[in-house]
Order: structure tokens, then C-alpha cells, then sequence
């Protein structure tokens, strides 16, 4: 088998954390044949491996031979981040967060240089951060800190965010809550806005009920199969046990004020044709008042926290609940 060249990047990793130094894919039959001759059941084990105490199992008598030629570079980029330092509870956390990063440049067909701006995708959760930002330096000095992130290196595998749950700067055990901005629909208000991942955390609740008070319904993700939760910059803290509040508007078709859901399903189409291309770029006809509902409805949510003394909950199905568990009597003491 010969395998195409590639490139993967991921942060500098130390002891336990240290990834196997090969991993690779193996097609489905194959698979279930390798498996089969070494006396084991492929489906059998794919059930066994969701269990939380699952290990990996060795092949009897199977051996691997690889020529994998590799040369590594390391890259070096910066998570930009910046804070309001509460006034009663300093140890206290509450984040915002988006990434900065974009694909950048690359070489078409016809071997032109073109820019993959990152607009939306994105610049325009980048933005929300900013003015969530902008509203706190206004007003009173929050009682918990606010921390208020640009990460990056989101689009070669959350590596800036990664970084950052592994070398925190605030206690994560003390980070009451993560919010993460990642593509805001551009298409004017809208009578939905979207839960992604619904179930997992009470901040889902408050986010239904801020919208609420907008004048909306929150409603699940139209899309769950594409594992929105698990793709965006929130999930090393979920990992971490800090509860959560992604916001991915292409999660679904916007019911717009104006041409109702299939104004918001051509939309979305439109958008998804430029993402992650040249032509996720900024357009003076964007209607940006349905992004700055959801960056108002963070903001009322945010704030209430950063005000409070109050915890937000993982639900009791979540997997992300155990984690948050162990660190209860860091939060016991305030």
C-alpha cells in the first residue's frame, strides 16, 4: 500500500500526551479481515470501545512493516489574548474566544497565487470577540475576570486553543465558562438561532433563554452528523471540563425575518460554496444584524457570569461531566 504525501501539524507534546509516533487509516474490509485472522471481532471491539474503560488491544501475531520518510519543520504562531481582571473574584474566569487564522494563500489550476481571506471564517467571530470586549471595557469592572482570546492555528486542528488548555494562563478548574465564536451568519435577523451539541451544559439553557428575550427560538443544530461540537475551538476546554457555548451559524438554515428559512437555506448554500475559498471575503451587502443578535445574546449571558458567583453545569448525560467532577472542591472554596 502506498499512501499520498501529506502534511499534519500539531502542538509540542510531552510525556503521557505524547501521540503514538505512527497512526493511519486502514479500509473497512481490509480491517475486518486483519482482525478476523487474528482472532478478533472488528464490530465487537468498535462496541467495546465506547466504554470509558476501554484500552487498546493488541493483534496476536499480526506485524507492520512501513517506510514513512518524514521531515519536520517547527512552526512557531501566537494566541492573542487580552483581559479585564475582576474586582472581587480575580481567579475566576470567564472567556471569549475566536480564531484568527485562515488558510491564507495557495496556487490554483491555473497556477495564480489566490487568498483565502477567512471572512466569515473567521473574521466575523473575531469581530464579535471585539465588540463583547469593547462593551465590558465600557462598563463596570466585571467581578470575575474576563479573558477575551484570538487563537491560533484553529484550521490545521484547534492547535491554538489546544496549546492554551494544556498551558493555561487562568486555573481551568476555575474558568466558569467557554465561549467560542466560530462563523456568523451575515444574512439579517433571523426567528431561530442554534444550540450546537444540544444537552450537553447549562449554558445552553441560558442561551435558549437570552434569545428568548430577542425574540427568537433556539433550536438544535439542523446537522449533527457533520460533529459541529467536536470541530471548533471550545472542545479543548470541554476536554479540560470547562462547560461550554459554541456558536456555529452554518449549523443550520437561518428562518430569516425576511424570505423565512429558504432565504436562510440559500444562504447557507451560498456561504458553503465559498468556505474555507477565496471568496469568503468581506461584501458591503452583508446584513449583519442577526450576527450581532447572537454576539448580543453572548454578551447578556457573559455578563450575568462575570457578575455572579454562579458555576454553569455540565448535564448529567455529558461525557465532558466526569472531568469537571474532579475539580468541584477548587470551586467549593471560591
Amino acid at each position: 500500500m502506498v499512501a499520498p504525501g501529506g502534511e499534519a501539524f500539531d502542538i509540542v507534546r510531552d510525556g503521557a500526551d505524547k501521540p503514538v509516533p505512527l497512526q493511519g487509516w486502514i479500509e473497512g474490509n481490509a480491517a475486518r479481515v486483519l482482525f478476523a485472522k487474528a482472532g478478533l471481532s472488528l464490530a465487537h471491539l468498535r462496541e467495546q470501545a465506547r466504554r470509558p474503560d476501554f484500552h487498546p488491544v493488541e493483534l496476536p501475531n499480526a506485524r507492520l512493516s512501513a517506510s514513512v520518510p518524514v521531515t519536520v519543520e517547527h512552526l512557531e504562531s501566537r494566541n492573542v489574548i487580552a483581559k479585564l481582571t475582576g474586582a472581587k473574584y480575580p481567579d475566576q474566569t470567564v472567556m471569549y474566544g475566536a480564531h484568527w487564522d485562515a488558510f491564507g494563500e495557495r496556487t490554483d489550476a491555473q497556477g495564480k497565487k489566490v487568498i483565502r481571506r477567512g471572512a466569515i471564517d473567521d473574521g466575523s467571530g473575531i469581530a464579535a470577540v471585539m465588540e463583547i470586549a469593547r462593551a465590558f471595557k465600557a462598563g463596570p469592572k466585571p467581578d470575575r475576570t474576563v479573558m477575551f482570546a484570538s487563537w491560533t492555528a484553529e484550521e490545521r486542528g484547534l492547535l491554538g486553543s489546544t496549546w492554551y488548555a494544556a498551558h493555561p494562563m487562568a486555573p481551568l478548574a476555575k474558568t466558569a465558562a467557554n465561549f467560542t465564536i466560530d462563523v456568523l451568519q451575515m444574512a439579517g435577523p433571523s426567528h431561530n438561532a442554534f444550540i450546537i451539541g444540544a444537552g450537553q451544559d447549562s449554558l445552553q439553557d441560558d442561551f435558549a433563554g437570552a434569545v428568548k428575550t430577542q425574540g427568537r427560538t433556539a433550536v438544535s443544530e439542523a446537522m449533527p452528523e457533520r460533529g459541529a461540537f467536536y470541530r471548533a475551538d471550545h472542545l479543548p476546554f470541554a476536554r479540560a471540563g470547562v462547560p461550554v457555548l459554541p456558536i456555529m451559524d452554518m449549523a443550520g438554515f437561518p428562518d430569516l425575518l425576511k424570505g423565512g428559512v429558504p432565504a436562510g437555506r440559500q444562504w447557507l448554500q451560498n456561504y458553503m460554496a465559498c468556505y474555507h475559498q477565496p471568496c469568503d471575503a468581506w461584501s458591503a451587502q452583508w446584513d449583519v444584524r442577526g450576527a450581532a443578535e447572537d454576539t448580543a445574546a453572548l454578551y447578556r449571558i457573559g455578563h450575568a457570569l462575570a457578575f455572579s458567583q454562579t458555576w454553569p453545569q455540565w448535564k448529567p448525560g455529558s461525557e465532558f461531566r466526569a472531568v469537571r467532577e474532579r475539580t468541584d472542591a477548587e470551586r467549593s472554596g471560591r
